[in-house]
């Protein structure tokens, strides 16, 4: 009898493992780097090939985020990226202003110039959230100028006035 149970109970793990993995297999290939976050303008011309800027994944805490790799498009003029993070962390809450985009990305060129014009295509898995990010920016005239600093920032919005809670920053080196 308890081989039985056992068997039941192994059995419903395997099932409810298989489960998550067949229902978040786009998040899963997005957060892995399996598939690339690129968004394109055109999808039927998309024959242009991504720069990537950074080797590995960026884990951020306050706020609690995940970044995958930095790509840049060229032709496009953008820097492109996904941000996830849990639903249990972050959820927008009406009660305390906090908008359904909950996060605010910006990129600072060493002149001090902010690049805060985004596009945001969500995804939601049964535990995580990912965005997709594309930022226009146009790398080819930083080149001599070495980094931008990227903040992401956990953001309570009043009408069009956007006030960080919480922000994390991480430099990129151009090169």
């Amino acid at each position: 009898m308890k081989y039985k149970i056992l068997i039941a109970i192994l059995s419903v793990i395997v099932i409810l493992t298989g489960l998550y993995l067949y229902t978040d297999r786009e998040i899963i290939a997005l957060k892995t780097g399996t598939t690339p976050p690129l968004q394109w303008d055109n999808p039927y011309e998309n024959d242009e090939e991504p720069i990537q800027l950074t080797t590995d994944n960026q884990t951020l805490s306050n706020p609690n985020v995940h970044l995958t790799k930095l790509y840049y498009l060229p032709k496009s003029k953008k820097l492109q990226f996904g941000l996830w993070y849990s639903k249990n962390d972050y959820q927008p809450d009406q009660s305390k202003k906090i908008p359904d985009r909950i996060f605010q990305v910006t990129i600072q060129d060493a002149n001090g110039q902010l690049f805060d014009d985004e596009t945001v295509v969500k995804t939601e898995g049964i535990f995580d959230v990912f965005q997709r990010r594309s930022i226009s920016i146009d790398l080819d005239d930083l080149d001599n100028q070495g980094t931008i600093e990227v903040t992401v920032s956990f953001i309570a919005q009043d009408g069009t006035t956007i006030t960080p809670l919480e922000s994390a920053s991480f430099k990129v080196t151009i090169s």
